[in-house]
């Protein structure tokens, strides 16, 4: 992922990692309280500022998404082993739209007219599906939660969310950014972020691993379901015994586990595959070689905003 690494170089790219990250902070805080799986998800319209932002920053968004949500988890009282897996997913949620988009409609602008929402939602569901599958598949393996209930609803609700607000903002903020200097491609050397050939076995990847994914976990959801309910009727016949202090992360309040789930071995493995596919089809998709090594810093800028710089 020469993209996600080269950006460091540039100041701009920095700050919108800071940007996002904090306007993806903002926008979830809120909704915490909606929760749909507790300790684990919650209502989350901010899906909308990775996919977002990743078509107006790049891989910046990218990372400030990823940091976004681990501050998210941190200050959400859902911080715990689980976070390490949704700052990856996260990171997905924006890396993989944008390289989508990247690959699908090359340097078209992701201006949201009418004719780039289809594209746009595309690109959207293949975010949404890796990070659901991601996310999901951690939990599963670290017997956290269960992934056939997680992904698919995760990954819909991404979907939905996201690709609708999406599509409303972007014809707002892609023409103010474009005008301020902020899209990547006007901060960034075209090698940094245009991919090759690996990118279309990357995209078949990506799409293998997402979608197979979700629709393997969605097909697990009546002995998911059944499991469950034979939990609860295992706590509920228990004899009431004292209670005793559970370590971080093992039915705690603010890790919001009630009772344990043990991972399915079946699709624990399933996951873990699809999770792989997902990874080798973002970095296939990503730019390649060693340009980076070679690309010289980003050269300082005049102070003043842009119109006072072209006037000079």
């Amino acid at each position: 992922m020469r993209d996600a690494i080269v950006m460091w170089r540039h100041t701009k790219m920095v700050v919108l990692v800071a940007v996002t990250g904090a306007a993806y902070v903002a926008v979830m805080m809120p909704f915490k309280g909606i929760v749909i799986f507790p300790g684990f998800a919650e209502v989350r319209p901010g899906v909308v500022i990775p996919v977002v932002c990743g078509m107006i920053f790049g891989p910046a968004a990218a990372w400030g998404s990823a940091f976004g949500n681990l501050v998210a988890d941190l200050f959400g009282g859902m911080f715990g082993l689980g976070s390490l897996f949704g700052m990856v997913g996260n990171f997905l949620l924006a890396y993989v739209p944008y390289r989508t988009w990247r690959l699908l409609r090359g340097d078209r602008e992701a201006d949201g007219s009418p004719r780039t929402v289809p594209w746009f939602i595309l690109c959207t569901a293949a975010g949404s599906f890796c990070c659901g599958v991601v996310i999901g598949a951690g939990l599963e393996l670290l017997g956290l939660f269960l992934m056939a209930l997680f992904t698919p609803l995760i990954a819909l609700l991404n979907t939905v969310f996201a690709g609708a607000l999406g599509a409303l903002l972007m014809p707002l903020l892609y023409p103010r950014a474009k005008k301020w200097g902020l899209v990547y491609t006007d901060i960034m050397r075209p090698a940094s972020y245009r991919g090759h050939w690996p990118a279309w076995p990357g995209l078949v990847l990506i799409a293998t691993g997402g979608v197979g994914g979700v629709l393997l976990s969605a097909n697990e959801i009546p002995g998911a379901l059944a499991q469950q309910e034979a939990e609860q009727q295992v706590v509920t016949e228990a004899p009431a015994e004292p209670e005793a202090e559970a370590p971080p992360g093992e039915g705690t309040p603010g890790h919001g586990r009630i009772i344990p789930t043990p991972a399915s071995p079946t699709l624990g493995l399933v996951g873990v595959v699809c999770s792989a596919l997902i990874l080798l089809g973002a970095v296939l998709m990503s730019p390649l070689g060693t340009a980076a090594t070679t690309e010289p810093p980003e050269p300082a800028e005049p102070d003043g905003p842009p119109g006072e710089r072209d006037e000079a």
